[in-house]
């Protein structure tokens, strides 16, 4: 089922579940969705705003952050999907470099709460960086 608004072929029940991390975060003080997959969320701590487009890839590419950012730019961060969905190195070193947060359920509520919130990044028991890397 998708709302049939998007050319991303979102379902609309990876936007609700996007839209019940937003609505549940304890950092989080206001939100609005546009576009059926976009949405402005309204942080307490820094008090600023994101913009955050809300996608549906098992492995986000370089070309789909370049079409991201053609269609909604400025983005602040893409939401890839859920636990299984990732994205390939070379579309995380892009954002990264672009000060865009790239992520999946796994690590969304972590880069909702960091200042720097295209630089959260989920680490393993020994203190490593765990990317959700996905082959394209």
């Amino acid at each position: 089922m998708s709302n049939g608004d998007n050319s991303w072929d979102v379902h609309y029940s990876r936007i609700t579940f996007l839209e019940k991390i937003i609505a549940s975060h304890s950092n989080v003080f206001s939100f609005k969705r546009d576009q059926d997959i976009l949405f402005t969320v309204q942080r307490t701590k820094p008090f600023d705003k994101l913009r955050i487009l809300c996608a549906d890839e098992y492995s986000f590419s370089l070309g789909a952050v370049q079409r991201a950012l053609l269609e909604f730019r400025p983005l602040h961060i893409i939401y890839v999907g859920g636990f299984w969905n990732g994205y390939t190195p070379e579309a995380k070193n892009y954002c990264l470099v672009d000060n865009i947060g790239l992520y999946n359920s796994k690590e969304m509520s972590g880069g909702l709460w960091k200042r720097d919130y295209w630089d959260y990044y989920q680490r393993d028991e020994d203190g490593n960086i765990v990317y959700q890397y996905k082959g394209a």
